[in-house]
């Protein structure tokens, strides 16, 4: 059975990976991740295209709402999926969460 871990929001990609890494148990098989970000802008993310850019350049505020699903085509580990989220962008005046999806292995073996 699929279980669900989700993270309150903070302003810091390794403060959300702290609050997972304390609720997600070694044995926990991961099958997808869920990466929410909010705010004005992402710092260290690459840019999301040209037009985006030239907006800005005119005054335009962009902000946005991100959510991000990620479907592994095997299961990864614990550590995998903690090292994902400590590499989110951090969010400048917005916030980060995520959603772990998994299989607890000690609760199937049984």
């Amino acid at each position: 059975m699929i279980e669900t871990i989700e993270s309150d929001s903070f302003m810091l990609p390794q403060d959300v990976k702290k609050h997972v890494a304390g609720r997600l148990k070694e044995s926990g098989a991961i099958h997808s991740l869920e990466l929410e970000l909010k705010g004005d802008a992402m710092e260290g993310a690459k840019k999301f295209g040209d037009s985006l850019v030239a907006l800005r350049k005119k005054g335009v505020k962009i902000s946005h709402e991100f959510l991000i699903r990620l479907d592994f085509p095997r299961k990864i580990s614990r550590t995998e999926a903690l090292n994902i989220v400590e590499g989110m962008p951090r969010p400048r005046n917005g916030s980060v969460r995520v959603r772990v999806h998994f299989v607890d292995e000690t609760r199937s073996a049984s």
